[in-house]
């Protein structure tokens, strides 16, 4: 359960820091609910991807103890943005809780 609890602690602290770079989103947006074969071309994808399908869902997987790494995805669109150095060392940190 102590996973569980720094999992969700962490959670949130990558929550604050997609609201601070200005990538939160306060309405889901309509692709979430139709997703047929989105594919992430852009960095606010991905972040909306972050924000309404992984986040909400990462915590059902750590309960049921399975490894699903988002560094190696969120590498590939927040390398270059030295803004999401932050939000990248929080899904690293995130990863290791899981």
């Amino acid at each position: 359960m102590a996973v569980t609890t720094e999992a969700g602690d962490k959670i949130r602290e990558i929550k604050g820091e997609l609201k601070r770079t200005g990538l939160w989103k306060n309405e889901m947006p309509v692709w979430v609910m139709e997703y047929e074969g989105k594919r992430w071309g852009t960095t606010q994808d991905f972040a909306e991807w972050l924000q309404f399908i992984y986040l909400p869902n990462c915590m059902h997987a750590a309960a049921e103890n399975k490894k699903n790494l988002i560094v190696p995805q969120a590498i590939r669109f927040f390398e270059k943005d030295v803004q999401k150095g932050k939000l990248l060392q929080l899904l690293v940190e995130l990863d290791a809780l899981l």
